[in-house]
């Protein structure tokens, strides 16, 4: 594998990909167990439980009084307790390795505004969850997956419009021989499409990246500015292709579909082993309805998370591989693919040669050595 990689990279990009791969991995692994340990004996020691009725006390019960309440004070506390973690990955190590193009007050600023959205949509998720619970006490665990998969479609449509603005200057790509091109190239994917937008993530960051979003009339796709500027023309496009791979295979309505039927599984496995569950008195669990229960059901969903990454991370290498596949059909350029691989991961300091297990357990793209070779093995369909 080392020798493949060699081929194409040098010892300094392979030791460069690896410091930033495990900048921090330890203290990532440890913090994450330790955030679980200590929401754990804030639930045993009853902590959750005192805010509860301290909430209740003060405003009275009901879903937009203290269970809302409620909410908020529990997402905020898991945030507060998080932040030292987001301000390690989410600066320090963008600062220490030269990627990032703020500094931390504005860095700060920023994550307040990402912290305040994130608190928005999730709270109204979550009352949005409890009030379909109450309202079909027998039906919910069919109902509930269907409600939030509406829900998580509704800000898939809206993010790009209403959220993605709040964050970047995002303008339609300019006229000129690459917008044709890529304009060209989405036509002969069967795209419609009649704009192509370019965020400005240079003013944060040197990563470059593309993403498509949407789903039916709804789908877009975003680049960076920092890829139009480091890649060519061509290389850039080939990235375009890629994404239109995820837009031809309707990457996200089966992502929110696979939510959907998670969500399923998930609310039938709750609802038979609540009645088990509830008898243990420090969970703190006040009827499979409260807004009491959230606490420890974000415990369980954070352990749920470790055996669950694994599934998500085969699906999305595999959608990814799909993606690739397009992007080389549409154009044929396998050197160019391969370069635009190459400049992508010397531009993102990629672990070039990563160990199996994480590959399996946590990455949501395949290697850059093997989509190279996917590409070598490629042959164009005459």
């Amino acid at each position: 594998m080392r020798d493949a990689v060699l081929r194409y990279f040098s010892e300094q990009d392979i030791s460069s990909g690896r410091e930033y791969a495990l900048y921090g991995f330890w203290f990532r692994a440890v913090f994450g167990f330790l955030l679980v340990g200590v929401l754990t004996a804030m639930l045993k020691y009853g902590f959750f439980s005192a805010v509860w009725q301290r909430i209740g006390a003060a405003v009275g019960e009901g879903l937009l009084r203290q269970d809302l309440f409620f909410i908020i004070a529990s997402l905020l506390i898991i945030e507060l307790l998080s932040f030292p973690a987001a301000v390690y990955f989410g600066y320090w190590r963008e600062a220490e390795t030269g990627f990032a193009n703020i500094g931390f007050p504005g860095w700060l600023f920023r994550y307040a505004k990402s912290l305040l959205i994130g608190i928005g949509l999730q709270t109204t998720a979550i009352i949005l969850l409890l009030a379909v619970m109450r309202w079909f006490p027998q039906k919910w665990p069919l109902v509930v997956p269907c409600v939030m998969g509406l829900f998580a479609l509704s800000v898939t449509l809206l993010a790009p419009v209403i959220i993605t603005p709040l964050f970047y200057n995002q303008t339609p790509l300019v006229d000129g021989k690459f917008r044709a091109d890529i304009l060209g190239m989405a036509d002969k994917a069967g795209m419609e499409v009649n704009e192509v937008f370019v965020i400005d993530e240079s003013r944060y960051s040197k990563h470059t990246n593309a993403y498509f979003t949407g789903v039916g009339s709804h789908r877009r796709i975003v680049l960076y500015d920092n890829l139009i500027k480091s890649h060519t023309p061509e290389e850039a496009a080939l990235i375009f292709a890629h994404e239109a791979g995820h837009w031809k295979y309707s990457h996200v309505a089966w992502g929110l579909s696979l939510g959907v039927l998670g969500m399923l599984a998930i609310s039938l496995l709750y609802s038979l082993t609540y009645p088990i569950i509830a008898q243990v008195e420090w969970f703190g669990l006040r009827g499979v309805a409260s807004a009491a229960n959230l606490p420890f059901l974000l415990v369980l969903v954070m352990l749920l998370q470790l055996f669950v990454a694994p599934v998500e991370s085969q699906i999305s290498q595999y959608m990814e591989k799909q993606a690739d596949r397009v992007a080389l059909e549409l154009t044929g350029l396998r050197e160019v693919f391969i370069s635009a691989q190459v400049r992508l991961s010397r531009d993102n300091r990629s672990d070039l040669l990563p160990a199996p297990i994480r590959v399996f357990w946590l990455y949501s793209h395949p290697p850059a050595i093997e989509r190279i070779r996917m590409a070598e093995e490629f042959v164009p369909i005459k």
